[in-house]
């Protein structure tokens, strides 16, 4: 027999152990926000009956798994039936007559035992604790102090002692100085912990003659020498040691009695720090000296890459392409990054929705003819994926009829794909190995200069042995796309269902190896050798060549406001995870510190759906606290970008605003409100609802309204709603 409502599995002896378990997880999980509110920024927690929604507070609330949270509810209902059954089977129950009995029982022991005490305490002494009783006591004068401290000093006294403790030794032999002694003798200790400068930590310390020479650990410049003609194979700038504030810097101990076969093996400064340090030096560079480089395209038989960043369109389009492009320059539109975007549909579906807004936008902002673009290609220059169909179309459409130029916006990926493109069929083979890698970095305008490659000649032979080997590549490609599919809908991890690819060689200067590897990226194996390209020799001489050119600077990216630190957390490295939440009217949502958007008016609630880096912060308040709650926390970790530190608020800008009218469409976002840099969210109204929103970025760079959605039915692929907030669960992170 058992209690009604107690699960009979409670009284077993054998289910204490669990239950302890189930106690401690219900616990864990009950005191997860008590320990998050504690941990918090006291600034943030004063805002909290202002924030609807905070993930720097309750992003625990939204982490938690549909599985997890029912056995989280499971452990708490267990939980409150064993406290129930305890309740019921041990706690003693009295009558009111034995309550009266019992209280009168305890009042007469209470009186006994003051009783007890006081005797005892009229046959004892006084109690000094935590000292023995004492009964007497005795009258002593008064001892006088030495004052003999005062007439000796310490100092003098710890080196008697030590001199004396010294001469009481047997095992030493020959009795050392004092004064000796002190001067030279080592701290004992873990002294390896303590840095050479340590004595610079005291404020006392005169630290001038090491500071004024604290330049000769980053080199010294040497004004009047010359100019070398020798272009840093990083970012094109010209070498030289005359000012480290100009492109192409190298410190004059490595530069000076250099020969130029020594300076064409060497990058530049600024290249190095970026490469090896992810530390970005600032130049003394004009904005508008980017496009006098690209004149040159004019005037000149050749034909152009144009390279856009997927994640960041329109805004990384450069809208004063056209007046560098001759009437009849062919365009090889080429969408990068696109093993970032979700897969929201069937990959044909796919792939051909976003080539066709691709396409629309860049004739909208450019006004180029539609009839220049000679081929649309969607590729990942990270992960190579769409690469040799971009050879492909390069080499049958435009072979070697003149040279070709990477343009673009910065921070597009134009260097990834010009080292792509260099180590592949597309550069001639003698020079994929003597010629240099261009240097990549997510800091904007890395590349200052033209840095090139010479084309490989597609003749029909070459043509025929470079398709017998992609066809020979195919059904191993296959088969790796197959268990990379299976691998993820196994273990859910993103990295199995993100776009990648291989790019091989046909033709090589010496063999190598390709591997296929499910879990990773093809490896070439061969010896590498030492890039020294001699364009002077016969087979460049009539060579066409690709061009790296720098990166535009484009009004509407919010790149140049950001330190590197910060473009790090706001630029995305894996593929994006929407985040789909509720919008009421009155509300607010902010995207870190880099974007607003505000509901200003509708008739029900809209479903946004974020497409920004995870590491992106959301925070939800009413629009009439949104001015405030902003000032605020831009003084907290809560926003995460900008950093909260008081003389980096001194220069970032203030937001401005624009307004837009979307209307609903049935099963799909409607429209997608970029901002800028920081990702875009997509609006799913109602079905035919109007809805006004505003949103806000700083100087209202970027900020446009996309129609269709680029991801429109990313917000079908949306979790369940989580409890207690307006955010719902991380559902599908890719259609496979």
């Amino acid at each position: 027999m058992y209690i009604s409502g107690i699960r009979p599995w409670l009284y077993q002896p054998h289910s204490q152990e669990v239950y302890r378990t189930l106690k401690f997880r219900y616990f864990k999980q009950k005191c997860l926000s008590r320990n998050i509110q504690s941990q918090a920024d006291p600034k943030v927690l004063a805002l909290r009956e202002k924030l609807l929604y905070c993930d720097y507070l309750d992003l625990h609330k939204v982490r938690m798994g549909f599985k997890t949270r029912q056995k989280v509810y499971i452990q708490e209902k267990r939980f409150k039936e064993k406290l129930h059954f305890e309740k019921l089977a041990y706690e003693p129950v009295y009558s009111v007559m034995l309550d009266n009995v019992q209280q009168k029982d305890n009042q007469e022991s209470l009186q006994k035992e003051e009783h007890d005490a006081n005797v005892d305490n009229k046959k004892a002494g006084p109690l000094y604790m935590p000292y023995a009783r004492t009964d007497s006591y005795e009258i002593v004068d008064d001892v006088e102090l030495d004052d003999t401290i005062n007439e000796t000093s310490l100092d003098e006294k710890y080196l008697e002692a030590k001199k004396n403790y010294s001469n009481d030794r047997n095992s030493l032999e020959v009795e050392q100085d004092v004064e000796n002694d002190t001067n030279n003798a080592l701290p004992e200790g873990e002294l390896w912990k303590v840095p050479p400068n340590w004595m610079m930590d005291y404020e006392q310390y005169d630290d001038t003659p090491l500071y004024s020479e604290w330049y000769k650990n980053y080199g010294t410049s040497d004004p009047s020498s010359k100019s070398s003609s020798i272009p840093c194979s990083g970012c094109g700038a010209l070498l030289h040691c005359k000012d480290p504030a100009f492109p192409g810097f190298i410190p004059s101990e490595l530069f000076s009695r250099k020969k130029e076969e020594d300076l064409k093996l060497m990058i530049c400064q600024r290249c190095h720090f970026l490469k090896y340090y992810k530390a970005a030096l600032k130049v003394n560079i004009s904005i508008e000296d980017y496009p006098k480089l690209l004149k040159v395209i004019k005037n000149k038989k050749c034909a152009i890459i144009l390279v856009v960043d997927l994640t960041d369109f329109p805004c990384s389009i450069w809208p004063d392409l056209k007046s560098i492009l001759h009437p009849f320059t062919p365009i090889f539109l080429v969408g990068n990054k696109i093993d970032l975007l979700p897969i929201d549909s069937s990959s044909g579906i796919f792939l051909n929705h976003v080539k066709q807004l691709l396409t629309d936008t860049v004739v909208d902002i450019t006004g180029v003819s539609r009839q220049n673009i000679t081929h649309v290609e969607l590729i990942s220059a990270q992960t190579k994926f769409g690469v040799e169909r971009l050879i492909n179309k390069l080499q049958h459409k435009w072979a070697t009829r003149g040279d070709v130029y990477l343009v673009g916006c910065t921070n597009v990926g134009k260097s990834t794909l010009f080292n792509t493109l260099l180590n592949s069929d597309y550069c001639k083979a003698q020079a994929i190995d003597l010629i240099p890698r261009a240097t990549v970095s997510p800091w904007p305008g890395t590349t200052l200069n033209l840095l090139k490659f010479p084309l490989l000649y597609p003749s029909s032979e070459r043509l025929q042995l470079r398709i017998k080997r992609l066809q020979k590549e195919r059904q191993p490609k296959q088969e790796w796309l197959e268990i990379r599919k299976a691998e993820f809908k196994k273990t859910r991890d993103i990295k199995y269902a993100t776009l990648t690819d291989f790019v091989g060689r046909t033709f090589s200067q010496r063999s190598t190896t390709v591997t296929f590897d499910p879990f990773g990226e093809e490896s070439h194996k061969f010896m590498t050798r030492k890039p020294t390209l001699d364009e002077s020799k016969e087979e460049y001489k009539d060579s066409r060549w690709c061009y790296d050119t720098p990166g535009t600077v484009q009004r509407d990216q919010i790149l140049d406001l950001l330190t590197i630190d910060e473009l790090v957390l706001t630029l995305p490295k894996i593929t994006m995870s929407p985040r789909t939440f509720d919008l009421k009217p009155k509300q607010t949502v902010f995207v870190a510190g880099l974007g607003r958007l505000d509901y200003l008016d509708g008739e029900y609630h809209i479903r946004c759906t974020l497409f920004s880096n995870s590491r992106l912060p959301i925070t939800i308040c009413y629009t009439s606290d949104a001015d405030e709650v902003y000032s605020r926390l831009l003084e907290t970790e809560a926003f995460v970008v900008p950093t909260n530190d008081p003389e980096r608020l001194k220069v970032w800008p203030k937001f401005e605003s624009k307004e837009f009218k979307v209307t609903g469409l049935d099963k799909q976002s409607a429209a997608d409100v970029v901002l800028s840099n920081a990702g875009w969210i997509a609006i799913t109204p109602y079905v035919n609802e109007n809805v006004e929103l505003r949103a806000w970025t700083p100087q209202g760079r970027g900020i446009y309204l996309r129609t269709p959605a680029l991801l429109r039915r990313s917000v079908l692929l949306r979790g369940w709603k989580a409890p207690g907030t307006p955010l719902y669960l991380l559902g599908r992170k890719a259609y496979v």
